[in-house]
């Protein structure tokens, strides 16, 4: 094999080893309970808690946007979640990274109201795991909210380290096969006298 034939080669690994693992997955799961989930009042909340669980292809999280569907009430005015909070864990154990959060509604849809929240705070976990939404409704307005649906959506990507450890291994067959061509030619090649 040329020696610009090798570096063409390994050139073209190494640049598909980086633009494989910059390419990120997106993938969607969705809550729907059979009926709207009650936001409790107080400090209590959502028993049980509703559970997403992701096995996806990426894993390592670049962004989260979670999309939250309530019920409209008189309680939930303009663009104010009037005292919604919520928890969202990655992980059902007690030691499981979690991020608190106060949604804010960004659209509506009929008699429901749709709240978008982004989260950077889980970049760099692996998203493959059963993720645990608790919201409790601490507005005081006697009013009961409720939950109609709950999305996740993960941005993910490829653990680089078994990536690159895939591409070298690719590199090293084909060096091989190379090497074992070019071995087989020599030999079959006619000496000149």
């Amino acid at each position: 094999m040329k020696k610009h034939t090798k570096q063409t080669v390994l050139s073209g690994l190494v640049a598909a080893m980086f633009s494989f693992s910059a390419s990120a997955a997106l993938d969607i799961q969705t809550y729907t309970p059979a009926s709207t989930l009650p936001i409790p009042q107080g400090g209590s909340s959502l028993t049980p808690a509703p559970e997403l669980t992701f096995n996806s292809a990426g894993s390592v999280i670049t962004s989260i946007e979670m999309f939250l569907t309530f019920n409209d009430s008189s309680s939930l005015t303009g663009n104010s979640s009037s005292g919604i909070q919520g928890l969202l864990d990655l992980g059902i154990g007690s030691s499981s990274p979690y991020v608190s959060f106060s949604p804010v509604a960004t659209s509506r849809s009929g008699a429901e109201r749709i709240y978008d929240v982004t989260f950077s705070s889980f970049n760099g976990d692996n998203p493959n795991n059963t993720w645990v939404l608790d919201l409790y409704d601490n507005s005081g307005s006697g009013m009961e909210n409720g939950l109609v649906s709950w999305q996740l959506d993960v941005s993910s990507v490829p653990e680089p380290v078994n990536e690159a450890l895939g591409v070298f291994g690719l590199l090293f067959a084909v060096v091989i096969v190379a090497r074992r061509r070019a071995k087989k030619l020599a030999a079959n090649r006619p000496v000149r006298g």
